[in-house]
């Protein structure tokens, strides 16, 4: 099994990877990052006997259904322009995007833990209504792009809607990418052995529930309304959802930061299906796994 150490080192080589393509455009959305990530796993030992070696979108198709869900999440059209905000650990997979289009700039936030990707060119506008067009799960989106009249400046019929499997492609990646996080809890609890509760749990927070419930329907979980954010967020805490969580994640990997995350969340899953978890051994092994999970 891949040691703790071993996934915080591939964690703080993604980190400065990021930095390295931030201040150096020149050499930015380089697509050797997952090369780097399979390289240190493969000298550490396996995660577990079923990972594969990180992936990203290789087809158009499936960079569009990513694409779709990554604007899902934290994508805005807007007037002549086309814009997805990221955390600055994450600059690296901003220039990715970059790349992907072949067009756009990627720009640092004054005063602020994040960058964005902005599109103007028109051939590269091009390129993105391409990809995601008939690949939107809500109108949201849709409807930025109709009233900034992108159909008629491109000559482009706009596809409603659409319907599909979350599990048989890379929305979901894009979409948790832009907003999922993954949580181990450990909780104090008279009724369990060993006097602690534990609970794996993937979350995502919207302004709407209607992404939320799609997810639901297909995961398992539960949905909440924080009254004091405003917000309404997807939780799912029960190992049964966690497994269908790790069968989507391991064959539809995440391409930022919060892939590592998943890792460390996976092999506690992991812990659990051995049933470590119930002896003191395996809660010491959550415990430092749990502690170096990215906030």
């Amino acid at each position: 099994m891949l040691e703790n150490s071993n996934i915080s080192l591939v964690h703080s080589v993604i980190k400065l990877l990021g930095k390295i393509q931030f201040w150096n455009e020149q050499s930015a959305g380089n697509s050797d990052i997952s090369d780097e990530i399979n390289n240190l796993i493969q000298e550490n030992d396996h995660i577990s006997d079923h990972v594969f070696k990180h992936r990203k979108p290789e087809t158009e198709e499936e960079f569009g259904y990513y694409l779709a869900g990554l604007i899902e999440g934290d994508g805005y059209f807007g007037d002549y322009r086309f814009e997805i905000a990221f955390h600055k650990e994450d600059a690296f997979l901003a220039y990715y995007i970059k790349k992907r289009i072949g067009y756009g700039s990627v720009l640092k936030l004054k005063n602020k833990n994040s960058v964005r990707y902005v599109l103007r060119h028109s051939e590269g506008l091009r390129i993105v209504l391409n990809l995601v067009n008939g690949k939107f799960l809500t109108n949201k989106k849709i409807n930025q792009i109709l009233t900034h009249k992108f159909d008629s400046k491109f000559n482009l019929t706009i596809l409603p809607p659409t319907n599909f499997d979350l599990i048989s492609n890379h929305w979901l990646a894009g979409f948790s990418d832009a907003d999922g996080s993954f949580v181990i809890s450990l909780a104090n609890s008279k009724s369990h052995m060993l006097g602690l509760s534990l609970r794996l749990e993937f979350k995502i927070k919207q302004k709407t529930s209607e992404l939320l419930e799609l997810i639901k329907k297909t995961l398992g979980g539960n949905i909440y309304f924080l009254e004091s954010e405003q917000i309404f967020y997807y939780n799912s805490t029960n190992f049964k959802s966690a497994k269908n969580i790790v069968d989507y994640f391991d064959n539809f990997h995440l391409n930022s930061s919060k892939y590592i995350n998943y890792l460390k969340w996976r092999k506690v899953y992991k812990i659990v299906q051995r049933k470590e978890h119930l002896t003191v051994e395996g809660i010491e092994k959550i415990r430092k796994i749990q502690k170096n999970l990215r906030d």
